[in-house]
């Protein structure tokens, strides 16, 4: 497509100008702007409204205007079509400006007079393209401009109207009132109106006596009318009676509903003011997410915290959707996860997600999640806390809590490999002593071959033994893989084993077959296990029995683990604080209290849940 020519920018820029100047007469801003009625105007005559106002003044419905149901020309009155249609031959014969005033029928059937003018915009070639616009109801000042004898005192239309009318003499007497404003008031005719409407003591502002057509001559002001209890919208306009002399035509539209409304949408707003207030000074980061102008997942509002945990400013975001600040590796997740929540399907609401900050530093947010509501479709409301420095806390505390149990079973495990290795160093001397005589004796070959067998048998006991330390002990990244809980379990017990016997206790494990791989960190998994198993041990120092299941629960899509003993059991008043950190109910130099603190917050990053019962005497179930 051509560029345009500077000539035709300056035909444009003129005819903007013009749009935007639509003279607008004095008497015509009298009436209020507000009732006014912006419109777009197309070649069929169909029309695009953005104002409910079109209901009041046709009595049709604004989406039957934007649905294409009805078009303009459809409702103007038979009589009046061709004036409609040469407004427009002559706005394209001179400056384009469109101005016309006629009759159109409404949905009950009774005739408006509209006032319509606009600025028509064409093509290269002259045609009409769209006009765009405002009309507004002129019937009352179409009526103006009559006598009152012209009227021949047939008014009784006016009764049908559901705002009231009067009409008052030069001395500000009422002549006549429609049975609105009867039915609102009461019968006042021949009464002096400024009294008997307004309660007032003097004349009405709107009621001085003008020339009809004068430019002055309209009036608006809003009343509470004192007998009503109502606020009414007063116009009132210059009106030649049957003597000749001039009075009044006054109109009174209620406007008390209006006027509450627009209360509840001020304070409306003062709330959601005083709410993005609050939310701007919130430290946790608030935002919105909605699909919106062929954007998935677009932001449509954050707060201040917000924009300070990720580094984008509020004009920027409004440009970007989730997948733009979430890291690479949970991109897909996310995605997922609103997709599944705008379709209205029930999710986990909280989780910890990976982001990524404008200045490409990442970090890790705890967020909630819910479905609402913004501008009237369906939304994603989420709250982010930045966690990236707890998370490391986290990190460097497991990371201690297992070198504390790396300590602990080191000590253990070195009094484990103490029965091998013995049973090693006698096999070596047996062996060295057959070696040793001469002549080699043999009948002694047999006993021999045996002694190396049961040497490499333990040898095979104590380098398994120590491969299980040291895959314990290795320190590693989150690797988040698909495992089998099972072997997890039976890994843990492997290396705990031992401990378990010195003090005489049993170990019995029901793993259910087939269970689902989990998606997890191997490591982490089994120092939750540790933990919780070498607690249940520690309980029972005069012997018991550990049991160790797993389980999957179908209906609820989980698999779950319990471990019990027989041990002491925990006091009531203890259960609660069990997992929090630094509780320890062990004597001083056995115990910091972290154990289960971590257990509790591994199990929680894996999305999972962990739940205690524990009875004196009885011994603790953990599930």
């Amino acid at each position: 497509m051509a560029e345009p020519t500077y000539e035709e920018l300056q035909r444009r820029v003129g005819e903007l100008e013009k749009m935007v100047n639509f003279k607008i007469s004095p008497q015509e801003f009298y009436f209020d702007t507000r009732d006014l009625i912006y419109f777009k105007g197309y070649r069929d005559w169909s029309l695009d409204l953005y104002d409910r106002k079109i209901e009041d003044i046709t009595g049709y419905e604004l989406e039957e205007f934007l649905d294409r149901k009805v078009k303009w020309l459809d409702i103007v009155y038979d009589k009046d079509k061709e004036i409609a249609r040469d407004a427009v031959k002559q706005a394209l014969k001179t400056d384009k400006y469109y101005l016309a005033e006629y009759r159109i029928v409404k949905k009950s059937g009774d005739l408006s007079w509209i006032k319509i003018r606009g600025f028509i915009t064409t093509d290269a070639n002259g045609d009409f393209l769209s006009v765009r616009g405002v009309l507004n109801d002129v019937t009352l000042e179409q009526y103006g401009k009559l006598t009152f004898e012209s009227k021949g005192g047939g008014l009784t239309w006016t009764n049908s109207l559901k705002d009231g009318l009067y009409i008052i003499s030069k001395d500000h007497r009422i002549v006549f009132m429609n049975q609105t404003l009867i039915d609102l008031v009461g019968d006042h005719i021949g009464e002096v109106c400024y009294e008997a409407l307004f309660d007032r003591e003097t004349p009405c502002p709107w009621s001085i006596m003008n020339q009809v057509g004068d430019e002055d001559s309209c009036f608006l002001q809003e009343y509470n009318l004192p007998k009503s209890r109502k606020i009414f919208q007063v116009r009132s306009i210059p009106i030649k009676l049957e003597d000749g002399s001039i009075g009044k035509l006054g109109h009174l539209k209620d406007i008390t509903e209006t006027r509450k409304l627009e209360l509840e949408v001020e304070e409306f707003a003062g709330r959601q003011r005083a709410i993005e207030d609050a939310a701007n000074r919130a430290e946790l980061g608030i935002f919105i997410l909605q699909d919106h102008e062929g954007i998935e997942a677009r932001f449509r509002y954050a707060n201040n915290a917000f924009s300070t945990i990720t580094g984008y400013e509020y004009l920027e975001l409004l440009n970007k959707n989730l997948a733009d600040l979430v890291h690479p590796r949970n991109q897909q997740e996310a995605m997922e996860r609103y997709q599944l929540r705008q379709r209205g399907e029930t999710l986990e609401q909280a989780y910890e997600i990976d982001m990524v900050r404008k200045d490409g530093m990442p970090i890790t947010v705890h967020g909630s999640f819910a479905l609402s509501n913004h501008e009237g479709k369906v939304a994603t409301i989420g709250f982010l806390r930045d966690i990236t420095e707890r998370k490391k806390g986290e990190k460097a505390l497991w990371r201690s809590q297992r070198l504390a149990s790396v300590g602990r079973l080191a000590a253990e495990i070195a009094h484990e490999m103490n029965n091998p290795l013995t049973s090693v160093l006698t096999f070596c001397k047996l062996a060295t002593g057959i070696l040793k005589q001469e002549p080699f004796p043999e009948q002694r070959l047999s006993d021999l071959r045996n002694y190396i067998s049961y040497l490499h048998s333990e040898t095979e006991r104590c380098a398994n033994i120590s491969r299980n330390l040291l895959d314990f002990s290795r320190q590693s990244e989150i690797e988040i893989r698909e495992n089998d809980i099972n072997e997890i379990l039976d890994k843990t017990l492997t290396i705990l084993r031992h401990r378990a016997g010195l003090d005489e206790i049993k170990i019995y494990t029901d793993y259910a077959a087939e269970l689902p791989f989990l998606s997890c960190d191997f490591k982490r998994l089994q120092q939750a296990f540790v933990n919780i198993l070498w607690n249940a041990i520690e309980a029972m120092p005069e012997g018991g029995t550990l049991t160790v299941t797993s389980n999957f629960d179908r209906e609820k899509d989980r698999i779950e683990i319990q471990v019990s003993d027989t041990g002491l059991g925990i006091p009531e008043d203890d259960v609660e604080k069990i997992f929090e950190p630094f509780f320890t109910s062990k004597a001083d130099g056995k115990g910091v209290g972290l154990g289960l603190s971590v257990a509790y917050g591994i199990i929680r990053q894996h999305h999972g849940e962990i739940h205690i019962h524990s009875k004196v005497g009885e011994g603790t179930r953990f599930s």
